[in-house]
């Protein structure tokens, strides 16, 4: 008899001490966290981004950008809460850094030679779904959301030497491009793994679905042969806005007051990446 009595006590204590543990596990799930993430992206594909026109001495010349303004270094703060320990939701706040894309120009019919070298910085938001397993050490998880560009500009840099007529120039400009808002699509699939009870460590793969809407721009720096050119520029001249559809007519006369009108051409953020970090569980 006082065997099965030692028994059921040992029982008792052993069952209140698996539901403890539930029951605490389940509260440390469901537990609102902050996660950090650093993810470096590869381009989805390789489109033309951005075509860079320089004018010298009534002379053009023209470069095309390739690869993807996704491609570098992205940072991401956010915060989350699992609803149950199977679906919760998070917003992240991603800046992006990014790596410059450069090109270069070259031609030996008239000794040119330089380089273009374009980028994007910006703050995304995502706003996620998490779906989760149960497991509180090692868990597998899959993200699906949006990407909500807030803030975005994209930065050229140009340096062209060339020889014209006998005589040489070196150009070298500096431009900034304008983003409206814009919305695409996110996801990330990843394991993360608990190694203490605040602190989770992660790996993902993720990536978005995404172009920026680029509206306006201008120069900010505008030098031929040492010599600030922009005091000088009239307004169609150093700035510019985009147009889905342009029309040039010889006879019309042009209002050099307003910006410039070009091409419309977005600038394509698509990426697939490789994330880490860790999560701060509250």
């Amino acid at each position: 008899m006082a065997f099965f009595y030692r028994l059921s006590v040992l029982v008792f204590l052993i069952t209140f001490a698996a539901v403890q543990g539930l029951a605490q596990s389940q509260s440390h799930s469901t537990a609102p966290y902050l996660i950090f993430k650093t993810t470096y992206a590869f381009p989805a594909s390789s489109l033309k981004i951005d075509e860079a026109v320089a004018t010298v001495n009534k002379r053009t010349f023209t470069q095309g950008v390739y690869g993807s303004y996704g491609k570098g270094l992205n940072l991401s703060l956010g915060v989350g809460k699992m609803l149950n320990p199977t679906f919760g939701v998070e917003l992240n706040a991603q800046l992006l850094l990014g790596s410059a894309l450069t090109t270069t120009y070259s031609s030996d019919a008239d000794s040119t030679s330089g380089s273009v070298s374009s980028r994007v910085r910006g703050v995304i938001l995502k706003p996620f779904i998490v779906v989760r397993n149960s497991g509180d050490l090692l868990s597998i998880y899959t993200k699906l959301g949006l990407a909500i560009v807030t803030y975005a500009r994209r930065y050229e840099q140009l340096d062209l030497q060339t020889i014209i007529d006998n005589s040489d120039y070196h150009l070298s400009t500096e431009a900034t491009d304008i983003s409206k808002p814009k919305v695409g699509f996110a996801a990330c699939f990843g394991l993360s793994f608990r190694i203490s009870e605040s602190i989770s460590l992660f790996v993902e793969a993720n990536g978005q679905i995404l172009s920026l809407p680029i509206t306006k721009g201008h120069y900010t720096k505008y030098t031929l042969n040492g010599k600030d050119g922009l005091p000088t520029m009239k307004t169609s001249e150093k700035s510019w806005v985009y147009e889905r559809s342009t029309t040039s007519d010889p006879n019309a006369q042009a209002n050099d007051s307003k910006p410039g009108v070009q091409l419309y051409d977005p600038a394509y953020l698509s990426n697939v990446g490789v994330g880490a970090g860790f999560i701060y569980h509250f």
